[in-house]
């Protein structure tokens, strides 16, 4: 059984990806248990046989009306029913909070193998926080195995949540390299695309800066901003303070995100922390180098002046000189995108990454 949040970025995707893969290259019968449908299997065609979706169950009591419904006890309840009624061997948790949890309470009701993979806010932000640390860490002490989707967060998880230095094993997020793919490099528009939720994280605002200070030099360049949140609003103000409605465009939350990452030049990002950089992988098998900070786990899927240009996150000037370089030399952006390609392929494939997890389990069972 997977489970996890069913939303578009992160967490969701590489939960529901990793359930449609499981299912069409194994044996396995996958059981799926969210919310509600993910966007991938309620927009794909002739889902799996061996693929089962499952709602969680839920109440509106009117008790709960000012503290929320306990989602945490709704979805340990269905998945202990969906283990007792399915024969589930493993529960697959994806993102701590509050699947773990939900998992360790379905455990106790009807014994099952449990995994845990963090991917990123669930350690290094919420899992901080003192209403949810404790709880966090007893459940991923009584977890069988828990991975992470980069070193860095899985040393992160490690240390936020008292958990034995090296226990945590490291499986990366996976690109379809089917899907994200690169167009002939001679025809890629003269665009920087950035695509993720608009929040305060990933600094939207920044970029948008960053891109007027280059934006004389570089008159017929686009710079297009992917995607939505509580952010958007004060990122079109200052487009507007600054006269670039002409230079950056909004584009909103899209489902073709493939063929615009391969569309653009380069991708950048001006994330404070990414435990993996999910876009950035997939822009890069798209065979589209990349602009970003040195941070979190970007520096091991960027490799810094091969795949793309890492610059400090503090210094605005030193992300300047970075995009100003790669937008000045096409050459140097042909071979960066070839070489991203390359490492995708070698290092991220569907086949690599899935092949570990399916190692995992049957370890497990």
């Amino acid at each position: 059984m997977i489970t996890g949040f069913p939303t578009l970025g992160g967490s969701g995707m590489v939960a529901t990806r990793l359930g449609l893969e499981l299912a069409n290259i194994s044996d396995y019968e996958i059981h799926m248990l969210f919310y509600k449908k993910p966007f991938l299997l309620e927009n794909q065609e002739n889902l799996p046989e061996n693929l089962i979706f499952h709602q969680i169950e839920r109440s509106g009591y009117a008790l709960f009306r000012d503290i929320g419904s306990p989602f945490t006890i709704h979805s340990a309840s269905s998945m202990a029913r969906v283990v007792k009624s399915e024969s589930i061997d493993i529960i697959h948790s994806h993102y701590a909070i509050p699947h773990a949890v939900s998992a360790y309470l379905a455990n106790q009701i009807h014994p099952v193998k449990t995994v845990v993979t963090t991917h990123g806010s669930d350690t290094h932000t919420l899992g901080k926080h003192n209403s949810y640390q404790p709880t966090i860490s007893l459940a991923l002490r009584n977890s069988d195995i828990v991975t992470s989707v980069s070193n860095y967060l899985a040393r992160e998880t490690e240390t936020v949540f008292g958990l034995d230095e090296g226990s945590v094993r490291v499986i990366y997020d996976f690109i379809n390299t089917e899907i994200f793919k690169p167009i002939d490099y001679n025809e890629k528009e003269l665009s920087i695309v950035q695509a993720s939720n608009f929040r305060s994280v990933k600094r939207i605002p920044m970029l948008i800066r960053l891109f007027s200070k280059i934006n004389d030099e570089f008159p017929d360049w686009k710079l297009k901003l992917v995607g939505d949140g509580p952010e958007l609003t004060t990122s079109v103000r200052i487009t507007r303070e600054m006269n670039l409605q002409n230079q950056v465009k909004f584009l909103g939350v899209r489902a073709d995100i493939p063929d615009i990452f391969s569309r653009s030049s380069i991708l950048i990002s001006g994330s404070e922390i990414e435990s993996f950089g999910l876009t950035i992988a997939e822009a890069m098998a798209c065979g589209t180098p990349v602009i970003a900070p040195r941070v979190g786990g970007i520096p091991e899927v960027v490799d810094d002046g091969v795949t793309g240009l890492l610059y400090n996150s503090s210094d605005m000037e030193d992300a300047v000189d970075k995009l100003s370089k790669m937008m000045r030399d096409h050459e140097l952006r042909i071979q960066m995108g070839k070489n991203s390609r390359d490492q995708i392929i070698n290092k991220f494939s569907v086949q690599k990454i899935v092949n570990q997890y399916d190692e995992l389990y049957c370890e497990l069972i």
